[in-house]
C-alpha cells in the first residue's frame, strides 16, 4: 500500500519512481541530450505528477526562460519604492517569476552596473526606476517613476502636471493665494544621468511654473527651492526657517514630496510659524498616517502600489509578446483636503 507523502517532493523521489538514478534524473529535467527523448518525458511525466519544483537552472535549460525578473530601483528605503516593489514583486511571483531587486543610489554608474549583474544573471525582463544609467541588456523593459523620453519606451508615472495644477489650483483658487512657494526634489535625476530623461523632479517643478502662471501669479526666484533626496527633511526644515524670513514670504508652500512637506511643516513648527494660520501647507504625496499630523496634512492620494502593479502588469504582457505600441501610462491623482491648506473640515468649507 502507498505511503501519503507529507514532505515536499525531492529528486530522490522522482528518480524513483521513474526509475532512473538521482544523477539521471537531474540531467533529464536539466533538457540533457545524453538523456533519451522517453526517459526525459518519462521523468518530466512524474515531475508533474509529484509536483516537483525543479531547480531554475534546469527550467532555463528547459525552457529558454530563467524565470526571472531585475528591479531595479533608486533607493530601497524609500517609502514610495518599497510600496511600488512590493506591489510588483506580489503580481511577478503569482505569475512564476522570481524577483530580483538591486538598489543604485541614485547614480548612473551603479545603474549600469546592476544592469550588467543582471544581465549575467540572465533575467526575462526588467522593471526600471532609473537614474539615468539605463543601457539595453536584450531583454523587455518596463520604467516606472522617472520616464525616458527615447521613442519606443514603455513606461508608468504619476501624472505629476495634473497633481501639481490640483495643489495649485486649491490654494489659487479655494483660498485666494497670491504667493505660493515650492520646494521639490532635484531636476536632475541622479549623479552621472544621461539628458535622455524626463525625471520627477523636473516634471514637477515645469508643472508648478506652469500652474502658477496659469493663476496670473508672480514667481521670485527665491520661492523656488529643491533638495537632495538623501537630506530631504533637513534641507527643508532649513528652506521653511528661510522662506519665512523673507521680506515678502509666501502665504503658502507646497512640498513636492511626502518627506519634503513633513520636513517643511517641521521647520515652520520650529520657527514659530502657525499651519495653516500664517502659511498653508500642502503635498504632493501623502505622508504616512497624515490625519495624525498637527494639522493634518493636505495632499494627493498615494498610488505607490497601483503604479507598481500597473508596470508589472505591463511588463508580464511584454514577456508574453502580447504587449501593444510600448507607452508611458500616467496614473491620475486625486487630492485629499485636510486642514493644513486652510479649509475648515469641521463647518463644511474648502
Amino acid at each position: 500500500m502507498a505511503t501519503r507523502r507529507t514532505a515536499a517532493p525531492t529528486l530522490a523521489d522522482v528518480a524513483a519512481e521513474a526509475g532512473v538514478s538521482q544523477a539521471t534524473a537531474s540531467r533529464a529535467l536539466a533538457g540533457s541530450p545524453l538523456v533519451n527523448a522517453d526517459t526525459r518525458r518519462r521523468v518530466w511525466q512524474v515531475a508533474e505528477r509529484l509536483r516537483f519544483e525543479p531547480n531554475r537552472l534546469a527550467r532555463s535549460l528547459r525552457s529558454g526562460a530563467t524565470m526571472a525578473v531585475g528591479l531595479v530601483v533608486p533607493d530601497i528605503g524609500a517609502a514610495f519604492y518599497a510600496s511600488a516593489l512590493k506591489s510588483a514583486q506580489d503580481v511577478l511571483e503569482a505569475a512564476g517569476y522570481h524577483v530580483l531587486v538591486l538598489n543604485t543610489g541614485r547614480a548612473a554608474a551603479r545603474e549600469r552596473a546592476a544592469l550588467r549583474t543582471l544581465r549575467a544573471h540572465q533575467v526575462d525582463g526588467l522593471l526600471v526606476a532609473t537614474s539615468g544609467g539605463y543601457e539595453d541588456i536584450g531583454v523587455p523593459a518596463v520604467f516606472f517613476d522617472n520616464v525616458l523620453t527615447r521613442p519606443g519606451t514603455e513606461a508608468v508615472a504619476m501624472d505629476n502636471e495634473a497633481g501639481v495644477r490640483l495643489l495649485v489650483e486649491h490654494l489659487a483658487d479655494v483660498h485666494g493665494h497670491e504667493r505660493i512657494a515650492y520646494m521639490g526634489p532635484p531636476e536632475a535625476v541622479g549623479t552621472g544621468a544621461d539628458g535622455l530623461l524626463q525625471g520627477t523632479g523636473r516634471e514637477r517643478l515645469e508643472a508648478f511654473r506652469a500652474a502658477v502662471g496659469r493663476a496670473g501669479l508672480a514667481l521670485p526666484p527665491e520661492y523656488l527651492r529643491a533638495s537632495d533626496p538623501a537630506s530631504f527633511e533637513e534641507e527643508a526644515r532649513v528652506a521653511a526657517r528661510e522662506l519665512m524670513s523673507l521680506e515678502r514670504p509666501p502665504t503658502a508652500i507646497v512640498g513636492g514630496t511626502d518627506e519634503l512637506a513633513t520636513g517643511l511643516l517641521r521647520g515652520l513648527r520650529e520657527t514659530g510659524v502657525r499651519v495653516p494660520q500664517d502659511v498653508a501647507l500642502v503635498s504632493f504625496d501623502e505622508p504616512l498616517l497624515a490625519d495624525l499630523l498637527d494639522p493634518p496634512l493636505t495632499s494627493l492620494d498615494r498610488h505607490d502600489r497601483e503604479l507598481g502593479r500597473i508596470a508589472a502588469e505591463a511588463l508580464l504582457r511584454a514577456l508574453r509578446g502580447d504587449a501593444g505600441s510600448p507607452a508611458t501610462v500616467r496614473v491620475p491623482a486625486a487630492l485629499s483636503v485636510r486642514r493644513s491648506c486652510g479649509c475648515d473640515l469641521t463647518a463644511g468649507a474648502g
